[in-house]
């Protein structure tokens, strides 16, 4: 699967530098090549895979439908549910709309899937993958900014800084530096599956100089696409074996 992870990253940068199907969401069209390719792999033998606009909608708890990258379905289950993302440039901001999407949307389904939605049996897998630019600006320390109240453990870049140097002066906190935007991403995702709101939660870091390698890198192991592939193909064996 590791050569079509590749292609997934050069299809992602040919269309992205070429102009043509950004608009149109065509970006990541590689990566539903790759996650169809492991349902199509998994014991799974009566299913369908949707990716169109109608075709893969899903209902919501607190809004009535909303539209997945990928919907997997058997006989009237739904199997498996994956939202696919990028994040080039402008990072600052759109890495907190980024956040609340996909807490949005996990909220929304899981709640949906507790409140039957959906027929009764295993629980449908909910993936999250997103590809975050590896450049200078993703990979450096991102400022930490509040006033009245110190930032959770683990965003300082060097936490060994809390209880010395990151201490209220004239009763504000003084600005301290983060973890990069990268590893954010990583903890996000990390924290998505921790919390349960995701099942699998990937960041593909993947830089513009290597676009036509298709070369990426993982964050950690935990947060890896090789991870995703796996808890995705175990997921599918077992519906295979228990479900519908």
């Amino acid at each position: 699967m590791n050569e079509l992870v590749k292609i997934a990253v050069r299809n992602f940068w040919t269309v992205r530098n070429g102009g043509t199907g950004v608009l149109g969401g065509k970006t990541l069209d590689g990566f539903i090549t790759l996650i169809s390719r492991v349902v199509e792999c998994s014991n799974l033998e009566d299913f369908q895979i949707h990716t169109g606009k109608n075709t893969s909608q899903l209902p919501g708890y607190f809004r009535p439908h909303k539209s997945w990258d990928i919907v997997v379905t058997s006989n009237g289950y739904l199997v498996a549910a994956v939202e696919l993302k990028s994040q080039v440039g402008s990072i600052g901001n759109n890495f907190n709309n980024r956040t609340e999407e996909v807490l949005g949307s996990g909220l929304d389904l899981s709640t949906a899937i507790e409140e039957n939605a959906f027929l009764p049996g295993i629980r449908p897998f909910m993936g999250y993958l997103i590809l975050v630019e590896d450049s200078e600006t993703t990979r450096r320390s991102a400022r930490i900014s509040m006033d009245y109240f110190p930032v959770m453990s683990g965003f300082l870049a060097d936490e060994s800084n809390r209880e010395t140097n990151y201490q209220p002066v004239n009763g504000k906190y003084p600005q301290a530096a983060g973890v990069s935007y990268l590893e954010r991403y990583e903890i996000l995702c990390r924290k998505l599956m921790a919390r349960r709101v995701y099942d699998a939660a990937a960041v593909v870091a993947a830089s513009s100089e290597n676009s036509d390698s298709g070369d990426y890198r993982n964050l950690s192991g935990s947060t890896s696409v090789d991870a995703f592939i796996q808890q995705l193909t175990n997921h599918c064996n077992l519906f295979a074996e228990f479900g519908g």
